[in-house]
């Protein structure tokens, strides 16, 4: 879950209400510092001074739709924004990917797997390349077959 705090977002004049364009465009880089690019389509509803609650959000991660709790600015101003969904990096399927081939071959591997990062929903892929220590390459099919991250290695 990613949880993260905006400043910038608050009207000045109107301390209960929520600059709606400053928060969506404030959205990629807090949620994502290392790939704001893949945090794409933001939205929110107008955010106006009425009511006190936190309001719902959209946002696409990697391609795919996920939800947004942004609540009110709190007395000094700042904005907190939440994400239910867990995140796969790339970076940790590789890692996963090149022990299970080193203890299953006894050669070292290096893998390097793409997109940076996934949803981690079933049926996301990651496409991985494992390089043997002779220059040889593989290719391979990284599959999550759950919600925490788990996931199968196919052929590519």
């Amino acid at each position: 879950m990613a949880v993260v705090l905006l400043t910038a977002a608050c009207g000045v004049t109107e301390p209960a209400g929520i600059d709606v364009e400053a928060v969506e465009q404030a959205i990629p880089l807090a949620l994502l510092p290392d790939h704001p690019d893949l945090v794409t389509d933001v939205a929110c509803p107008q955010l106006g001074s009425d009511g006190l609650g936190p309001v719902s959000c959209t946002a696409a991660v990697a391609g795919l739709a996920v939800p947004l709790i942004v609540s009110r600015p709190d007395v000094d101003g700042r904005v907190r924004v939440e994400s239910p969904v867990e995140l796969v990096l790339a970076v940790e399927v590789a890692s996963l990917t090149e022990e299970r081939l080193d203890s299953d071959l006894g050669v070292d591997n290096a893998v390097i797997c793409e997109p940076a990062l996934r949803v981690s929903r079933v049926g996301q892929e990651f496409a991985c390349t494992a390089t043997e220590p002779n220059g040889r390459t593989h290719s391979l099919i990284a599959v999550l077959v759950d919600g925490a991250g788990s996931f199968r290695l196919d052929p590519g």
